[in-house]
């Protein structure tokens, strides 16, 4: 593989990851649920670590561990008097308990484990690039179809199930969620992907007037967040994730300046 093909892997990769990331902010922003992207992230990493322990692909038990997180949270929410974020905050020891313990039970070298919790955009394959388009379009199409229903529910979750099947588009964003996230561990890594998600939507509801331009905002900041952090990271020899958050919380403090 020459260097070329290698360099437009990477700048591919961090606008799919960036841009889809950046999208799906504007939900769990909107929905009060930003703890969301932490506890999703660590179900994805813990069920990483016991791949990487038992000899499975990563990238598939960290797929079936942020599954496996989403479902519990949304059967957890699917009583609406219980508080998101307390729940979320109790799945997320859980599952932040459970990655450790992984990482605990290997005897052997942990630098696999432990990259996941930090990430790096340069290792990113092109197998993995096909399924961050996957991934990119299905939350694209989703977003498409019920963008209505999904506005509905950001408004009130209670007043959403009286007119929309709310408990399962919920649910959908959630499994559309564990994708996303669990696809961006090997950007910005386990322990900082919430800014990924978080800061471009944060950025994009200051600026945009209508919903639709937030949506295109938050996509676009998202992908100028992985791709300006990358850039950074590559001429001035930093950690990658680290510029990626660093990137995105600049953009973060423009908008608040612009907006005012």
């Amino acid at each position: 593989m020459t260097f070329l093909t290698i360099f437009s892997t990477i700048i591919a990769a961090a606008i799919l990851g960036g841009g889809s990331a950046g999208l799906l902010g504007v939900f769990i922003v909107g929905l009060r649920m930003p703890f969301i992207t932490v506890f999703t992230a660590h179900a994805a990493l813990a069920g990483a670590v016991f791949g990487v322990l038992f000899g499975v692909n990563s990238s598939l038990s960290g797929f079936l561990g942020a599954l496996f997180g989403a479902i519990l949270l949304g059967y957890i929410l699917k009583d609406r008097k219980v508080d998101p974020n307390a729940a979320l905050g109790s799945l997320f020891s859980l599952m932040m308990g459970i990655a450790f313990l992984g990482i605990g039970l290997n005897k052997g070298p942990k630098s696999q484990m432990l990259s996941l919790l930090w990430g790096s955009l340069l290792f990113v394959t092109s197998h993995q690039l096909l399924l961050m388009m996957l991934m990119a379009g299905l939350l694209l199409g989703f977003v498409i179809i019920f963008r209505n229903e999904l506005k509905a529910l950001m408004f009130s979750r209670e007043l959403a199930a009286l007119v929309i099947p709310e408990w399962i588009i919920f649910n959908l964003l959630l499994v559309l969620s564990a994708g996303i996230i669990t696809i961006n561990l090997d950007i910005v890594g386990g322990l900082m992907l919430y800014s990924l998600i978080s800061n471009p939507a944060v950025a994009a509801t200051r600026l945009a007037h209508s919903f639709n331009q937030a949506l295109v905002l938050s996509s676009f900041f998202g992908a100028l967040s992985a791709l300006g952090g990358f850039f950074a990271a590559y001429w001035l020899n930093l950690p990658v994730g680290a510029c990626i958050v660093l990137f995105s919380s600049m953009i973060v403090g423009v908008s608040f300046f612009i907006s005012k």
